[in-house]
């Protein structure tokens, strides 16, 4: 299991690269439309655009940047209850946790893909693109949560708990 396990973690510092180079991309992008849309208003032009890239392009960010919070186990979490425990119970309660996740995220993911569909046929109102690129972002984000969660069920089944993956830089 320690081998899948390590295959899997390969797998997943992928994901994360592509993640985290798309997710400085869409970063840039926002700094740009917001920053360039506040310069331009305060010489009296405008871009109309600006604003509706800007707010879809926020949508891509927060669900890329959520994405990379699981893999580096960041999010935020209530875990007062767990950490009574220790032992087989914590093991226990994190594998039941890890699971009710999963099936959340499995409810985000096909509840978000039929949405994204139903966009399709949809422009914006200034952005003549098709309203699905820009949400396809939320069920793409949870296929990746789903992923490293799953990840993190099988560590806190065969070893007691996940391994935390620092951040470049934080490794010190």
């Amino acid at each position: 299991m320690r081998g899948l396990i390590e295959e899997l973690h390969k797998i997943g510092d992928g994901i994360n690269v592509v993640a985290r180079v798309l997710l400085g991309v869409t970063s840039l992008m926002l700094c740009v439309a917001v920053i360039g849309q506040f310069i331009l208003r305060w010489v009296g032009m405008s871009l109309p655009w600006a604003t509706e890239f800007a707010c879809y392009i926020f949508v891509w960010t927060t669900m890329l940047g959520s994405a990379v919070a699981s893999r580096h186990l960041l999010h935020i979490g209530v875990d007062l209850v767990i950490n009574l425990f220790r032992g087989k119970t914590r093991t226990f309660l994190m594998v039941v946790a890890d699971l009710i996740l999963i099936g959340a995220l499995i409810l985000f993911t096909v509840a978000s893909g039929e949405y994204t569909i139903a966009q399709i046929p949809h422009k914006g109102t200034t952005i003549p693109f098709s309203l699905a690129w820009f949400y396809v972002s939320l069920p793409l984000s949870g296929i990746i949560m789903i992923y490293y969660t799953f990840v993190q069920l099988l560590e806190n089944i065969c070893y007691g708990e996940a391994r935390r993956i620092p951040l470049p830089g934080d490794e010190g």
